[in-house]
């Protein structure tokens, strides 16, 4: 019996295996195009259709194609427009942050601006007792220890940690992700603290233009807030 497209017996051996085949259709890109009736004759395996052609399969994939890029377009577009709302807190927080009065007024604006807004599930401002007196006894320890087992030669730390840790800092074991940034040149003020339930939300190679710039703003403000807080201490 012969094949119906080719006029060949199909049990003829050619001699030709198939990667000697394809290396042949490879080297000859023209082929299809000085025989253009096997596009329309040749027919592959199709699991609703049955057999389609050449043709429909390259017709196919590029739709499917076609597809891909439309969601990758649609993604990049909400990526896009939640990077620019995220801008446009920050941007609207910072003038705010100069109109604040005290340390705590400071805190609660931030905390409250980005739990509202962002929905960031836990933030905390954790001054460093020898800049800050009215800080807690425990926070300078705190510091001292997250700065040499999370921190170590890094400004900003991105990830999880362990229970104690998540307790100490958040007073939450909930928080499964933080971003950690370091107050002052050297983190003398103090540390921000961002946690999130997710434990993937803040992780290595996260964007951290905004929450430096935020910090930075920080270390200009706390410097002064907390020389007026002492004055009026000293005062009263």
């Amino acid at each position: 019996m012969t094949d119906s497209v080719t006029g060949m017996n199909p049990c003829v051996n050619t001699g030709l295996d198939d990667s000697q085949i394809a290396e042949y259709l490879l080297a000859q890109p023209q082929f299809f195009e000085r025989q253009p009736s096997l596009l329309e004759q040749l027919r592959l395996p199709h699991e609703q259709r049955g057999s389609v052609s050449l043709v429909e399969v390259k017709l196919d994939r590029q739709r499917q194609r076609i597809y891909e890029l439309e969601d990758e377009i649609t993604e990049l577009m909400m990526v896009a427009g939640e990077n620019e709302r995220i801008f446009r807190v920050y941007m609207d927080l910072m003038p705010r942050l100069f109109e604040c009065t005290s340390v705590l007024e400071l805190e609660l604006c931030i905390r409250s601006t980005l739990q509202q807004q962002l929905r960031v599930q836990a933030v905390q401002l954790v001054l460093d007792p020898r800049a800050y007196p009215d800080a807690t006894s425990s926070a300078g320890e705190q510091l001292e220890r997250l700065y040499r087992e999370r921190m170590a030669s890094q400004l900003v730390y991105l990830g999880r940690l362990g229970k104690e840790e998540k307790l100490g800092l958040f007073q939450d074991s909930l928080v499964n992700s933080c971003a950690l940034i370091r107050l002052g040149a050297k983190g003398e003020l103090g540390l921000l603290a961002f946690g999130s339930a997710d434990g993937s939300h803040y992780g290595p190679g996260m964007d951290t233009l905004l929450i430096n710039q935020l910090a930075d703003v920080l270390a200009l403000l706390l410097p002064r807030l907390m020389a007026a807080e002492q004055t009026c201490h000293e005062r009263g």
